[in-house]
């Protein structure tokens, strides 16, 4: 796979290109750039397969990039790198087609994770044209609705002569919507449709399967009628499909003129099944109609998301789970809010959520599969699947005290002398302790407890517990309104300016600032 990296600062970028090539030597970097501008240059000229490129940037920034890209019709995969604080720039990024959003600092899971993810889809698409030996009515409508293919005189001309299609006439597209049960309800789906189908009114029709959009697509054609054709599929075919699919079910409809409005139409229909999520289990979402749906703007509830950042500074998980279920309350609230808006609501409230859980012990939190519950809110066609990924919050906030003890291990007594190291320190660490005194506690020589202690982590003590202490300091800045000197002294530093030296030396920004920009 051919990559290039465009991004500004030169450590990441460099560190990147290491990176990627440790992951695979298979891989490739093609190009690098540090800026959107640059970045088109090298992209036209070394043509790679995947662009790795980073939001913020001078003079021409990564999404801005991307853009011009596609109106170019310059087909690359892309990678975003983002910061939690840039929560909105992910749902434009999902509307570009970005195959992955990592959030910075990157973890190499979580790349390695992306990359294998592309190249499989790279594959993916290039395999059926390698087994494709000429047209059929199906490949060119797939191509056109769902491929986003021009079309050109020899594809209009293979249409209308070789399968009888007005390529002119007046096109209808059905979305039908699986969810996570596409893979159980597909074929069912498929027969119960085909059946309602032998008895419809006078149009032609193909049904196309998307199986990574969890989708089937029934492209109408040929229509004679085309208000008795939209009546039939939303009083007939609409409901007695979606009686078979168990309430899973979600229809989509939009009419268009030629197969141009086709392909530029496709989008809007996929697009309008969102309004599931206002409007409830209704039997047809019809475009335009949904997209003129009045709404009212939806103010952010400030308040909430604060609650929710205390409860996980203070480890209350029953506070943490009423603030959570609470915004989804408050989403739900008998007011007409665009599912656009209440996406974007949701995906902030996870960024705020887990940025503070990071924040306060970024090793435990740093592997959360952040990139999968961001696409399963950004694809959410239905309120269950937006308040199942909201609820996987909860994760962050273990049911009992020992639970949050996690990879930390067993209380003193039990484990290794390391384990019970860790313990005494989140026990004791704001008491003042030192190597000897812990080394003491758990029965073995500082000498000996230094060297375990720096073999299994990779760190010295001390600065192990610096690190807890700079940890717990934050939970106080987040989650209380004392005062520096007071927080100083609650984890384990009796002189405020030394404190502060220490947390800056750790965070880069003084306990102030820290509590300025997070709160």
């Amino acid at each position: 796979m051919r990559i290039a990296i465009v991004e500004d600062e030169p450590r990441i970028r460099e560190g990147l290109a290491r990176l990627i090539r440790k992951i695979d030597p298979g891989y490739e970097i093609v190009g690098e750039a540090a800026d959107g501008l640059a970045g088109l240059r090298t992209i036209a000229e070394s043509r790679p397969d995947l662009v790795i490129t980073d939001v913020r940037m001078p003079d021409l920034d990564g999404l801005e990039m991307l853009r011009r890209l596609q109106e170019g019709s310059v087909k690359v995969k892309a990678i975003i790198l983002s910061a939690y604080s840039e929560f909105s720039y992910a749902c434009q990024a999902i509307g570009l087609g970005v195959s992955e959003y990592l959030l910075k600092p990157i973890n190499v899971g979580d790349l390695t994770r992306s990359l294998r993810k592309v190249e499989a889809e790279i594959r993916a698409e290039d395999a059926p044209r390698e087994r494709d030996d000429g047209l059929s009515l199906e490949g060119a409508l797939y191509s056109i609705a769902l491929g986003g293919a021009a079309v050109d005189g020899e594809l209009r001309s293979f249409l209308e002569r070789n399968c009888r299609v007005d390529a002119s006439g007046r096109f209808a597209l059905v979305a039908i919507y699986l969810g996570a049960g596409y893979g159980a309800l597909r074929q069912a789906t498929l027969g119960r449709a085909e059946a309602l189908l032998a008895k419809r009114p006078a149009f032609e029709y193909r049904i196309l399967e998307s199986p990574r959009s969890v989708r089937l697509f029934l492209v109408a054609f040929n229509i004679e009628d085309e208000e008795s054709t939209r009546a039939w599929f939303e009083g007939r075919f609409a409901p007695r499909l979606k009686e078979g699919g168990r309430g899973a079910l979600c229809v989509g409809w939009g009419a268009f003129s030629g197969l141009d409005g086709l392909r530029d139409g496709a989008k809007r229909v996929d697009s309008c099944l969102d309004w599931n999520i206002v409007l409830g289990n209704a039997a047809m979402i019809a475009w335009p109609e949904a997209d003129r749906t009045p709404v009212v703007p939806l103010p952010y509830p400030i308040a909430i998301e604060g609650s929710v950042r205390s409860a996980l500074c203070s480890m209350d998980r029953g506070k943490f789970e009423s603030g959570i279920l609470g915004f989804l309350g408050y989403l739900r609230a008998d007011r007409a809010y665009s599912p656009k808006d209440i996406k974007n609501s949701l995906v902030r409230f996870y960024w705020s959520a887990l940025g503070t859980a990071r924040e306060i012990e970024y090793e435990r939190y740093s592997g959360l599969a952040q990139q999968d519950i961001l696409e399963r809110i950004t694809f959410a066609v239905t309120w269950p699947e937006l308040e199942g990924a909201a609820l996987t919050l909860l994760e962050l906030l273990p049911r009992t005290a020992e639970a949050a003890a996690g990879a930390d291990g067993p209380a003193p007594g039990g484990g290794s002398v390391v384990r019970r190291a860790r313990s005494v320190v989140r026990e004791s660490y704001s008491q003042g302790i030192s190597l000897s005194e812990v080394a003491r506690r758990v029965g073995v020589s500082s000498e000996y407890l230094s060297a375990q202690f720096h073999r299994e982590t990779g760190m010295t003590f001390s600065a192990y517990l610096r690190d807890h202490r700079v940890r717990k300091a934050k939970e106080l800045l987040l989650g209380t309104s004392l005062r520096l000197y007071a927080i100083g002294e609650r984890v384990g530093y009796r002189d405020s300016k030394y404190f502060c030296r220490v947390f800056k030396e750790v965070t880069g920004r003084s306990p102030s600032d820290y509590r300025k920009e997070n709160r």
